[in-house]
């Protein structure tokens, strides 16, 4: 899997506008604040992100590229 900047880094132009239009923003936008996390995203808008990279980037990884602490998404829990 793949750090969302590494993804979105290895767009083409026209890729990245494609991905912009499926999960609802513009290219201008995740170039500027979601690469650098630089705005708190909804649920909904980071799944989005995950699902619409064709399997490369985990709802895991989106959620702590915007900050999600591990202990907050069960990591290192005992199972």
């Amino acid at each position: 899997m793949m750090k969302l900047r590494d993804y979105l880094k290895s767009l083409s132009d026209s890729q990245i506008e494609g991905y912009a239009d499926r999960v609802g923003t513009s290219s201008k936008y995740l170039r500027s604040h979601v690469m650098g996390a630089s705005r708190g995203a909804s649920l909904k808008f980071m799944r989005a992100l995950a699902n619409e990279s064709g399997g490369k980037v985990q709802l895991l990884e989106v959620l702590e590229h915007y900050g999600v602490p591990p202990e907050e998404l069960g990591k290192g829990q005992a199972a």
